[in-house]
């Protein structure tokens, strides 16, 4: 029996192909040097991914002007990015499971890029909202694939840094987005921000080519692949997040939201039959029993929706209720994301020592403590105001990220680990998008208004973004305290 790193119970070493007898660790990664060379294209990868997401919201004025984008046009080529994310990276997860996680990642990288590219050429609104849908589908085949090849080529407490610097490098992104998006918008134009995509993608496939075995690390799942839950499971996802990014367009009555919520549950209502019943599931129940998983999977979407609803909210309380520059207002945001990319490295060198329990319990307990000061929120603060809330608030979102992860994926066995980190994946996209929309529900009950008008009523908006804040405290206390009571501790 190994001893997992991850706040989990113990399991046995794996000895599927492509992975070597020490935790699962294949031969051609186990030198130093190429360790961390994968770790920092993986890193790298997944920066681009979630920027993608975050720093075109900033360019959408531009972006509108060039390519005579309406409102509904540009809600698209922010959302159709999340929605086929998340919708294909189930997909993702069971082939890196059967196939490997090295040739998936590679593929979907190579997608990535090609179609950032064709994002940065388009020469109208269509043509960019079809790239960033083909964007999305590369990024759901990265992604599982990147988590799955950083828990098969790392081991022990060298693992849990290794997925703590991945998990800071992905909320680095989500947090200096819109600052990054600013700053490339200002000086190069929103064409930018898909142009960077290109050589920094094409260093990544080179790296990652390098330092990997050429064969592909195929796990061997038998059986055929489950076609049927994969489409149920992506009408599902698909249905639920449509659902949540136009909630507050369609208003929480509206019988078309309901309708789509509706044809959600029924998606979600056939894979579980068609689970129960193949024999091969793309979802296989006994996974979710493994310790820790569906606990984590909880606390990750609950985190997410906590953590992006405030850096989307507090960006858009600077330039609207303070009169803020894009490039001024994720100035401003800095000590949080710094705070955030410091401190999950060290919460992954700490979660071996210490287990997932106490790290994600006191993280998300910070966050609400962070949440309930900048709660005091009014239309006078500016960033000396905000500091306290954000470093609280950095702090604890970054002792909390890394442990989510590494509980999640701790009892997984290696055959198993694309799936398991799709199924994260998922979870995380679903609590991104249902942060936003409850965050952005509240917001509108204190004021109805549009942020393209002019007439912000700045105590208004500033009223419901504080009451916003408190409801987020609520749900991470309520993380915090489901961390204590359900995240199981190894037994040393």
């Amino acid at each position: 029996m190994g001893r997992n790193d991850a706040g989990a119970v113990p399991v046995k070493e794996d000895t599927a192909a492509g992975t070597g007898a020490r935790g699962g660790l294949p031969e051609a990664t186990r030198g130093s040097h190429s360790q961390w060379l994968l770790l920092a294209a993986v890193s790298l990868a997944w920066f681009l991914v979630l920027l993608d997401d975050t720093a075109v919201a900033i360019a959408l004025p531009s972006l509108s002007r060039d390519l005579s984008l309406g409102l509904a046009g540009l809600e698209w080529v922010v959302n159709i990015y999340t929605l086929t994310f998340a919708v294909l990276t189930l997909w993702g997860g069971m082939l890196a499971d059967r196939h490997g996680a090295r040739p998936v990642f590679l593929t979907g990288l190579a997608i990535f890029v090609g179609l950032s590219l064709g994002a940065a050429l388009s020469p109208t609104g269509s043509v960019l909202i079809g790239m960033r849908a083909g964007q999305g589908a590369g990024a759901a085949l990265m992604g599982p694939a990147a988590l799955a090849l950083l828990c098969t080529s790392f081991a022990g407490p060298r693992r849990a840094l290794a997925l703590g610097v991945w998990s800071g490098v992905g909320a680095t992104a989500l947090a200096i987005g819109p600052l990054l998006g600013a700053m490339l918008t200002d000086a190069f134009g929103w064409r930018s921000i898909f142009f960077l995509n290109v050589p920094l993608g094409i260093l990544m496939l080179i790296i990652t080519r390098a330092v990997l075995p050429r064969r592909a690390q195929r796990t061997g799942r038998p059986g055929k692949m489950d076609i049927a839950g994969g489409i149920t499971s992506g009408l599902g996802l698909s249905a639920l997040i449509f659902g949540l990014t136009q909630a507050n367009a369609y208003g929480w009555g509206s019988v078309a939201l309901w309708g789509v919520m509706g044809l959600a549950v029924a998606g979600f209502t056939v894979f579980a039959l068609i689970e129960r019943r193949v024999s091969t599931p793309l979802l296989d129940r006994t996974l979710l029993r493994l310790p820790n998983v569906l606990t984590a999977n909880l606390l990750g979407l609950a985190s997410l929706a906590v953590m992006c609803s405030l850096f989307f909210f507090l960006s858009l309380y600077l330039q609207f209720a303070t009169g803020f520059s894009p490039v001024r207002a994720g100035v401003a945001l800095l000590p949080l994301s710094l705070l955030v990319a410091v401190v999950a490295p060290v919460a992954g060198w700490l979660v071996s020592r210490t287990g997932a329990r106490i790290l994600i319990g006191a993280g998300m307990t910070l966050t609400a403590a962070g949440l309930f000061t900048l709660a005091g929120i009014n239309p006078g603060w500016g960033t000396q105001q905000l500091l306290p809330g954000l470093v609280i608030a950095g702090v604890g979102i970054g002792l909390a990220t890394t442990p989510i992860t590494t509980a999640a994926m701790g009892a997984v066995p290696a055959e198993r680990t694309g799936i398991a980190s799709g199924t994260l994946n998922a979870s995380r996209m679903i609590g991104l998008s249902l942060g936003i929309a409850i965050m952005g529900a509240i917001v509108a009950a204190q004021w109805p208004g549009d942020l393209a008008d002019s007439g912000v009523d700045p105590q208004a908006f500033t009223d419901g973004i504080a009451i916003g804040f408190q409801v987020n405290a609520a749900i991470a206390l309520a993380a915090a305290l489901l961390a204590a009571v359900a995240i199981r501790t190894p037994h040393r």
